[in-house]
């Protein structure tokens, strides 16, 4: 009965029945003040509402006895006046569970007092009246004054009371049973309505059963039809409309130049330059002009050819545009395939395939065919070194060890790859297998061929033997003569060139340890400028320099390395000559190097010893020029020139490959345990014992922001001394002395700051503002500032610039800068163009210029940029001015105009 009403209530309080009687609570009689349910019981508001509602009055002396146990009386009332409500209608109920839980209630309560008519009837049956008991007691009475037996009378007795207290039982019941027949009979006729309410309602439950059967079928249909449509092919069309007009030229003189240096680190960085050297500065931008191009391509997915071998994923076709402005290209514009690509399964093997019409991409390994790179065509020879072709991948699962597939063809021009003059063009093709055993590593085969030209064969391997790993890789090559097809494998192994090289590292912790042994002939150097280099045998048809070790040569080395907490140590050693070794030995390069010391997260302290022979005897290795060329002379070494150094990577002694002892402090802040983020720096001092010559090295460079404002400072100082050298000047001050002096005994001093704001949205017009400056000055000798003499190379840099980023009008941008440069005592003949781009890399003495005070160039460029921009379309103009102050020059030699309007919309 319990549970039944709990549910009951439950239903009444927060069901539908609750939300019937929103509407009356303003009529409902005042909930009585309950003395024992205190105010924040959990219980209360459920209580407030049945007793508002006339359900529940409390006991007359205004408690509630919530832990008191509810009688069925008690019970029997609550659920009368419940249906009093119900018949009335001042409470209704539209709910199923409500009216469940309301008839359970009813039956469990007409169950229990069907069950006490049962006990009221079995005493009616057994009942006996009060003068049944008062004939009763006096005939025992009668009995007990005739016989006196005081046992049997007590025995007698006791039943006489047994019977009151049933009858007593029997009076109490009939009562109870006469006070509820009337509630008995209404829950009767109360559940007669509730059968038939669910009857109803189980009708109704049929009939929405029956109508979602159907919902259900058309759902299964419409997923079916989804499927289809989601597995059918699709295709789109996108592209990319560049329309772009304008010229840089000169409106005086006649020299080109380059205006990289004056607009790089700024908003008009390549916007001007030369379309292949975009921001380059060893090359001049001027003449440009700058015409509209048309990309458009077709994408397509869920290609299945009909018997579903083949299945495409994804496949796209992108075309171009050429002769699109130039009424000049020769015909009329033409549309032209840029590249294609798909990829998908051939029965269930992964494929890919790519075509491009320039810079097709591939790599076989290291040595061969290493043509992973775009290449920039800038030599004003054509449109040389250029690759169109096809590479394709597939993953070849139904052959044995599951190789990898891929397969290049296409053709070629330029020596990089055809070892012919520029312009000449073959055809070329290979293919590589690579797989890839479990848990082992890396294997490959390669097989590469450019008609007319060479053929080559390569092997490669990355495989790991428990901590050692093992890596390689090796390239016969030979010119295309054909022995090998006439069965002449002795003739073309003879015939050929060969590179190789293996490296073994492991990691055991605390210590790592490495070798290697390489052999690389000298025809595997790459072809850098094909004006010049045509003549190179190039024997690994490569465009892309990767090698870990350098052409002509055959060497081994050995390094260690630690891993020992604050405590860093490291030792290498490394021997080498060339592919042909010099019969007297003179060509033999052997080093061998050691450092410890202690390091602090990314903070390292080591001091450093380092020995360097060449053809058995001492040498310094160190970097440097005479003519007083001195930039970054005595840091490096001449003969550590394989990409991981001597080292490999491991040792990471400073000045590997020279004969120095010194000390360095070094500091990386872009390592995970940086003690500062952004932080760079290292300083040192190396001894070169062999020639008695020291250099001091300290620079760094941080990036950060400060009050919002983005800042990266940088500072370089260097200072040589040899003592020996400025004695022999001193002693005879000839020209030669001096040039000698001047290249071991100088210093260099560079600095510089970038800063840029953020965006100033509370300002008008949300300005921006940047600021860049670069100083570097080189002496002979310990002397700082600008040398009487001439001795001295200057470069400076300034550059400044605002942008309004909402000008006038929302969307719009406009911009505006100035940039100055001069250098003296810089490397000619071509002082227009730079030697790099260094301007604020702390670790080059260099900003644009190589100094060379021999030749004494001497220059200055400045110009003025600015740019309008709104939603794509943006405006650039340029005035650009060149001094040769070498010549004496007041007025500017060349003077460049430049501008360019463009707009990109993509679709």
């Amino acid at each position: 009965m319990k549970k039944s009403l709990l549910i009951l209530t439950a239903a009444l309080t927060f069901g539908n029945m609750a939300a019937a009687q929103t509407s009356a609570t303003a009529s409902a009689p005042q909930v009585p003040a309950l003395t024992d349910v205190p105010a924040g019981h959990w219980a209360k508001d459920a209580i407030d509402k049945l007793i508002s509602r006339g359900i529940i009055l409390g006991y007359p002396d205004g408690t509630y006895r919530g832990t008191q146990n509810l009688t069925r009386y008690e019970a029997a009332v609550i659920i009368a006046r419940l249906l009093e409500q119900i018949q009335n209608g001042s409470t209704t109920v539209t709910d199923s569970e409500t009216v469940t839980a309301l008839q359970n209630a009813v039956q469990e309560l007409a169950a229990d007092l069907a069950a006490l008519g049962v006990r009221v009837t079995d005493l009616e049956e057994n009942a006996v009246s009060k003068d049944d008991f008062a004939r009763l007691e006096e005939r025992v009475n009668g009995l007990g004054a005739a016989n006196g037996d005081p046992e049997a009378l007590a025995g007698i007795q006791a039943q006489i009371d047994e019977l009151t207290a049933r009858a007593d039982e029997y009076d109490a019941l009939r009562a109870d049973v006469d006070d509820n027949a009337s509630s008995i009979a209404a829950l009767n006729d109360l559940t007669v309505l509730l059968n038939q309410d669910i009857l109803d309602l189980q009708d109704r439950v049929t009939g929405i059963d029956a109508a979602l059967v159907d919902v259900d079928t058309r759902i299964t249909g419409i997923d079916t039809r989804v499927t289809k449509l989601e597995n059918a092919p699709k295709f789109t069309v996108g592209g990319t409309l560049a329309a772009n007009y304008g010229r840089l030229a000169l409106v005086q003189g006649t020299t080109n130049f380059d205006i990289s240096r004056l607009t790089n680190s700024t908003f008009a960085a390549g916007v001007f330059d030369a379309v292949a050297n975009s921001s380059k500065v060893t090359t001049h931008d001027i003449p440009q002009s700058y015409g509209s191009s048309l990309g458009f391509g077709i994408k397509a997915s869920q290609l299945i050819t009909a018997d579903g071998a083949v299945i495409v994923n994804n496949a796209e076709v992108n075309f171009g545009t050429l002769g699109l402005w130039d009424v000049n290209f020769g015909s009329q514009p033409i549309v032209v395939v840029s590249n294609a690509l798909a990829d998908g399964t051939i029965n269930g093997q992964k494929f890919k395939v790519r075509y491009d019409a320039n810079d097709s991409l591939f790599k076989f390994n290291d040595y061969l065919f290493n043509n992973n790179d775009v290449i920039a065509r800038s030599y004003g020879i054509g449109n040389t070194n250029n690759r169109r072709g096809i590479v394709a991948t597939i993953e070849a699962t139904t052959l044995p060890l599951n190789p990898t597939l891929t397969i290049v063809t296409g053709n070629a021009n330029g020596p990089a790859m055809t070892g012919m003059i520029p312009t000449v063009s073959a055809n070329y093709y290979g293919i590589r297998a690579g797989v890839k055993p479990t848990g082992i590593g890396d294997f490959g085969v390669s097989y590469a061929q450019v008609d007319g030209f060479r053929s080559a064969f390569g092997v490669d391997f990355n495989a790991n033997l428990g901590p050692i790993n093992l890596l390689g890789a090796g390239v016969v090559s030979s010119p295309n003569n054909g022995t090998l097809l006439t069965g002449q494998v002795q003739n073309y192994w003879d015939a050929a060139d060969k590179a190789g090289y293996v490296e073994a590292r492991a990691d055991l912790g605390m210590v790592k340890f490495g070798a290697n042994y390489r052999a690389i002939d000298p025809q595997f150097a790459i072809v850098t400028d094909p004006t010049k280099d045509f003549t190179v045998a190039n024997a690994g048809m490569s465009t892309k320099n990767s090698m870990p070790y350098t052409a002509n040569q055959v060497g081994y080395g050995a390094a260690l390395g630690t891993n020992l907490g604050p405590v860093a140590l490291g030792a290498y050693v490394d021997s080498s000559t060339r592919w042909i070794p010099a019969a007297d030995g003179s060509d033999r390069v052997t080093g061998f190097g050691v450092k410890a010391g202690g390091k602090l997260g990314a903070l390292e302290l080591v001091a450093y010893y380092n020995s360097l022979t060449v053809g058995g005897k001492a040498d310094n290795g160190a970097a440097i020029a005479t003519g007083y060329a001195t930039d970054n002379a005595y840091l490096t070494s001449n003969y550590n020139n394989n990409t991981n150094g001597a080292g490999m990577g491991i040792a990471k002694v400073p000045m590997a490959m020279t004969s120095t002892v010194g000390g360095q402090l070094s500091h990386d802040g872009a390592a995970e345990n940086a003690l500062v983020k952004g932080l760079n720096f290292t300083i040192g001092d190396a001894y070169f014992y062999n020639t008695a010559t020291n250099s001091l090295y300290v620079y760094g460079d941080y990036t950060g922001t400060l009050g919002g404002f983005t800042v990266n400072p940088m500072f370089r100082y260097r200072l040589v001394t040899d003592a020996s050298d400025a004695a022999a000047y001193a002693a005879a001050p000839t020209a030669a002395n001096a040039a000698i002096a001047g290249s071991s005994n100088f210093n260099t001093i560079k600095y510089g700051v970038k800063i840029a704001s953020p965006v100033l949205t509370s300002v008008p017009f949300q300005p921006s503002l940047y600021a860049n400056f670069a100083n570097r000055i080189s002496n002979v000798g310990t002397g700082m500032g600008i040398a009487a003499n001439g001795t001295t190379t200057t470069e400076l840099l300034g550059q400044v610039g605002i942008g309004f980023n909402n000008f006038i009008v929302d969307g719009v941008s406009a911009k505006v800068g100035y940039s100055y440069y001069q250098g003296f005592g810089i490397a000619k003949p071509v002082p227009n163009v730079g030697a790099g781009d260094f301007a604020f890399v702390a670790s080059d003495d260099r900003i644009y210029g190589t100094r060379d005070l021999a030749a004494r160039g001497a220059i200055k460029l400045d110009g003025i940029t600015t740019q309008l921009a709104w939603s794509g379309l943006t405006a650039n103009y340029g005035v650009f001015r060149y001094y040769d102050l070498a010549n004496g020059d007041k007025a500017p030699t060349s003077v460049a105009q430049g501008f360019k309007v463009g707009y990109t919309f993509k679709f």
